[in-house]
């Protein structure tokens, strides 16, 4: 077993330092919630003199994959966040939050808060480890890219906090809607079954009757391995796996094939609401 894979004190490298990411008043034991009327109105957020809109109403989560294998590619994915993490800060008001694949924040075995929250919400000067860069240049790529359990670890506690706000307020009050961007080469453990966690969380959306864009998943895929993944695969995860397995179609696939520091307008708008917004999803790049 790979050091770090059971999720104990074992990671590849040291925990990081870091100060809080921001306020204590919303943390992931206190979500943001909304009226159902709210995460309704997100089928008409957004229009074309403000396609970004949308991301008001949305919780913004970045995973990134910082497995051994994005070495060979890890300036690109700086370049990306260059370009997407100012406009998620701009319009969400909680901040975004960062979480890495292997990487731990400093404080994580006691506050079970495995990345950053809330960055983009402090004014004036930052601390290195209040900054989207910041914190990205200070975690060096290791290890195995274990995604389906990481993806678990994120995904499964917010489903369970929706299901307990759905019961309290009898289907008034409904979790933000959480869209997940997982920036990756793709080259996941082989011994995973790599959607197993997209599935089982699409399935139950679909039980409790969630809002079609309650939770979205952006593929991100970049390198020259995200760009080599065969058209089955691709098109197995953007459009047939919600079909094949029967669920709810939450997750959609990007790949970076431009140089790095571009991303066309159309690129960056489908990355950031491609999963949560099926007229974008379909939009060519």
């Amino acid at each position: 077993m790979e050091p770090g894979d059971d999720d104990n004190h074992g990671l590849p490298y040291p925990l990081e330092p870091t100060i809080p990411s921001g306020p204590p008043e919303r943390t992931r034991e206190q979500p943001r919630t909304m009226s159902r009327r709210d995460v309704l109105f997100l089928d008409h957020a957004g229009n074309v003199d403000n396609p970004y809109a949308a991301l008001e109403h949305i919780d913004t989560l970045l995973l990134i994959d910082d497995s051994d294998s994005m070495q060979q590619c890890w300036d690109e994915v700086g370049d990306i966040l260059r370009i997407i993490a100012p406009i998620c800060i701009e319009y969400d008001r909680d901040g975004i939050d960062i979480e890495f694949v292997k990487h731990r924040a400093r404080g994580y075995y006691l506050t079970s808060r495995s990345g950053y929250n809330h960055i983009g919400i402090f004014k004036g000067r930052l601390d290195m480890h209040d900054s989207v860069m910041g914190i990205f240049h200070n975690v060096i790529p290791k290890g195995r890219c274990r995604m389906d359990k990481r993806l678990a670890s994120i995904l499964d506690p917010y489903i369970s906090e929706y299901e307990v706000h759905v019961q309290r307020s009898w289907g008034k009050n409904l979790l933000a809607p959480l869209n997940v961007i997982v920036i990756s080469d793709m080259q996941w453990d082989a011994d995973e079954d790599s959607f197993s966690t997209l599935t089982r969380t699409a399935r139950k959306l679909d039980i409790l009757g969630a809002p079609p864009y309650q939770v979205g998943v952006q593929l991100f895929r970049v390198g020259d391995a995200g760009r080599e993944v065969t058209q089955d695969t691709v098109k197995f995860v953007d459009d047939k796996i919600w079909k094949e397995r029967r669920v709810r179609d939450m997750v959609d696939m990007t790949t970076w094939t431009g140089t790095p520091g571009e991303l066309s307008p159309e690129g960056t708008l489908k990355v950031l609401l491609g999963a949560v917004r099926r007229s974008i999803d379909y939009m060519e790049v």
